[in-house]
């Protein structure tokens, strides 16, 4: 997710348009692999999903082709809705471009439909890998091979509004305990303590992962205590009346609208608020802290990742991936759309992020964000959690049953 943006993996996100020489035009029957410019270049066609940010994307794109005597980038928008749909259709047609970016967890989805390159040797063979994130890195992973690169990232924190723990004389919680307490003595007759999205949508999902993943529990054992005990804390907040029953109907939109308006003392959300926040309520003090902990810190990962397909030219698109991947575009790419870069070095050696009081508190959470997945079955995995999630806050099932009608779903699938 980004700054002033939603990132790509829910229905709300909005997206920077990564044009170049193509103008950003929509998919045509052109679209392929293997032509030439007019200058006798090869030509590389890349889908994006992005809007916004175009003047900047335009430049970094122009830069690389000036500096390329062999290798042309042009881009194609597809909408993120219909990405899936137009590479299936592309893939049996044997009409696909050359370079896709896609959520980080469609990357596995890809991978399974047969869509991508393995790229593994590249990867392994690139002398930059060590360098990136792990994470981030592991999310481009699919049956022990590459896919795919990381282009972007980002992760879910604990946003707090400084006055209000000031007044009540509390520090920003740091374990579950300390969240349940807080919550509970920051909620008066006009705010709640804490406010989460648990609306039956991806988003539901990503804010449940760090709790999951905090008590040592994942999507491949909802059965477990660990599970339990992450769905049962949420639900113990929300019975206490520490969150609000609107929950179940909130994005993470909805829930830096109620946060800037100071109708919530803390929230989970993501670092693409910060500008919202600062926008709507300039004089509100807010901090950010990672998302307080049962077992271990953990956050959950968002963002981009950057792929080759099978039918591509695939050293020339390297070319191109191991080009915008380097220290020097990654941080202008990453730091001008508001997202943060997937490479370790880069995160903590740009003045960027260091020096700005709420990105840098971002960067340790990065580091402990953990990739959803990776699954080729990830949708349907996501939609069995959603519901148990649902069934669980609105006391249709007891939290174990849903969690272990979830189990069995996901059992099913993978």
């Amino acid at each position: 997710m980004k700054k002033g943006w939603l990132l790509s993996f829910t229905s709300l996100l909005l997206f920077f348009m990564l044009s170049a020489c193509g103008g950003g035009s929509s998919i045509t029957e052109e679209s392929g692999t293997d032509t030439e410019t007019a200058d006798g270049k090869q030509e590389i066609l890349l889908w994006h999903y992005y809007t916004g940010s175009e003047e900047y994307l335009t430049e970094l794109l122009d830069k690389f082709n000036e500096s390329q005597d062999e290798v042309h980038v042009k881009s194609e928008y597809v909408p993120f809705s219909d990405i899936k749909k137009q590479l299936s259709i592309g893939s049996a047609g044997g009409n696909l471009p050359d370079i896709i970016i896609s959520d980080t967890v469609d990357n596995a989805s890809l991978a399974s439909m047969g869509v991508l390159a393995d790229i593994t040797e590249k990867v392994e063979d690139w002398e930059q890998t060590e360098n990136f994130l792990d994470s981030p890195l592991q999310s481009t992973v699919y049956e022990g091979k590459h896919y795919g690169m990381p282009l972007t990232s980002n992760a879910l924190g604990l946003f707090y509004n400084k006055g209000m723990f000031e007044k009540a004389g509390m520090e920003p919680p740091e374990t579950w305990e300390e969240l349940k307490k807080a919550a509970a003595e920051l909620t008066t007759e006009d705010r709640k303590g804490l406010g989460i999205s648990a609306v039956k949508s991806e988003e539901a999902t990503f804010q449940f992962y760090p709790f999951l993943y905090s008590a040592g529990g994942d999507y491949q054992h909802l059965e477990s205590e660990e599970a339990k005990k992450a769905l049962s804390l949420i639900k113990d907040m929300l019975d206490n009346d520490s969150m609000s029953e609107d929950i179940l109907s909130s994005t993470q939109d909805d829930l830096a609208t109620k946060f800037s308006s100071e109708q919530l003392a803390m929230m989970v959300n993501g670092p693409w608020m910060i500008e919202r926040l600062q926008e709507n309520n300039p004089d509100m003090d807010f901090g950010i802290v990672p998302i307080p902990k049962d077992k271990q810190v953990s956050s959950v990962l968002g963002g981009d990742n950057i792929e080759i397909t099978k039918e591509a030219n695939v050293d020339a698109a390297w070319e191109f991936l191991t080009w915008l991947l380097a220290p020097e575009q990654i941080e202008g790419f990453t730091k001008n759309t508001g997202y943060f870069p997937p490479r370790q070095d880069v995160l903590n050696d740009s003045d960027y992020w260091k020096n700005d009081d709420y990105l840098q508190a971002f960067i340790p959470i990065m580091e402990v964000a953990e990739a959803r997945g990776p699954s080729p079955d990830w949708p349907k995995i996501s939609e069995a959690i959603q519901i148990a999630i649902q069934e669980s806050l609105t006391d249709s099932k007891p939290v174990e049953e849903a969690l272990s009608d979830a189990a069995a779903k996901v059992e099913e699938v993978e």
